[in-house]
């Protein structure tokens, strides 16, 4: 079986690439003037949706890229699965058309967000009519301040999608598919927010809690999702919300984990090594795991650059201080990437949930020091 590793080359984890040299894996970058041999039973894993276009490019037709296309594409994504939700509200218009629809048609609450989307960029929950023009106008302003950092192969706002808002618990899973198809769970994160309209990606979290209050279910989950994609080998990372009527899908991306290297959390937390599970397929056994766990909560913190600050204009940022604001860091890396906002990913052990909302707060803002601009008289 034919292994590859494919990367984004600003932000790559450490752990990643030790893990591609002690499998001796080769390892292909998005900018690759090679081309990777690709076969029907190959395994490929990448850091980046931007990655996606050497496979649509070179292999339009291997069963990676049309999986990948599929799930990509969000309202195509809820049409594969209106037979799982019969009931569930989805509705995919033009970015212009955005302005010209007729608000009060909408049946609140819903979200509104880029049809292909990255982290939380252009995510706004609506609940009620009055709130509509305010959240468009958000995301106009989203689109436009980051339209200079990502690809439109990552982010493109052409197509807006509105669907249902999931109320409930929201978590991450980072897993992959067996040669059979079977589903193996590498970690579940549980995702914290400010206050109910917040969507930033800021803080996720783990703990033998997390584990066991949605492990079952969401097993159960994957094997539908398994046996009506019809793939095999596949790596994915999952989003999901357990609401009244059990789990929903947020979205799913495919043929990688977490995002910026923060799979990398259930290696801190439970010794899981992603990649390395996927590409020798291995597969954790959680109940011991979770045997030698006990109330321990692990997070990981993504530093952002607030939008309101132009990248351009930063002298420094005070890693130090940021660092000391948690009161056990695993691992902090510093983070300088042209194409994302993220200055820092922070791996941590907190005391307790009450330093997961502290956390939470933090004016990042404090952490970075802007140029000093000079008047011209004239």
């Amino acid at each position: 079986m034919f292994f590859i590793i494919i990367l984004e080359n600003q932000i790559v984890s450490p752990l990643l690439l030790k893990t591609a040299i002690d499998l001796k894996l080769p390892i292909y970058y998005d900018t690759d003037e090679r081309h990777p041999a690709l076969s029907e039973n190959a395994k490929v894993l990448t850091n980046s949706e931007s990655c996606l276009t050497i496979l649509e490019k070179e292999y339009p037709t291997h069963p990676f890229t049309t999986a990948a296309a599929l799930v990509k594409n969000k309202a195509g994504f809820r049409r594969f699965l209106s037979s799982m939700y019969p009931d569930y509200y989805y509705h995919l218009v033009s970015l212009q058309d955005l302005l010209e629809i007729n608000k009060n048609d909408i049946p609140y609450p819903v979200v509104i967000k880029p049809n292909k989307g990255y982290s939380s960029i252009g995510v706004h929950i609506i609940e009620t009519a009055e709130e509509w023009d305010q959240a468009v106008e958000r995301l106009y302003t989203d689109l436009l301040l980051t339209k200079n950092t990502y690809s439109n192969s990552v982010i493109d706002g052409e197509e807006i999608i509105i669907e249902e808002w999931i109320d409930g618990d929201e978590y991450a899973v980072d897993c992959y598919l067996t040669p059979t198809g079977k589903p193996v769970i590498l970690n579940i994160l549980k995702r914290t927010f400010m206050n109910k309209h917040d969507t930033s990606d800021r803080i996720y979290f783990t703990s033998r809690e997390v584990i066991s209050e949605i492990k079952d279910e969401i097993e159960t989950f994957l094997l539908t999702l398994s046996e009506r994609m019809d793939v095999k080998n596949f790596p994915f990372h999952l989003e999901v919300r357990k609401s009244r009527k059990g789990i929903r899908t947020i979205e799913l991306n495919p043929l990688r984990f977490a995002g910026a290297g923060t799979t990398d959390l259930s290696h801190h937390a439970y010794g899981v090594n992603g990649a390395e599970h996927y590409f020798l397929e291995k597969q954790p056994d959680w109940e011991e795991i979770l045997e030698k766990k006990g109330n321990e909560v692990y997070g990981f913190f993504c530093a952002e650059i607030p939008l309101n600050i132009s990248k351009q204009l930063i002298e420094s940022i005070d890693h130090e201080g940021l660092m000391n604001q948690f009161s056990q860091v695993l691992e902090y890396r510093a983070i300088q990437a042209s194409n994302d906002r993220t200055f820092a990913v922070v791996f941590f052990q907190a005391t307790d949930h009450n330093e997961l909302q502290s956390l939470l707060h933090l004016d990042l803002s404090c952490f970075i020091t802007i140029k000093e601009t000079q008047e011209t008289a004239i």
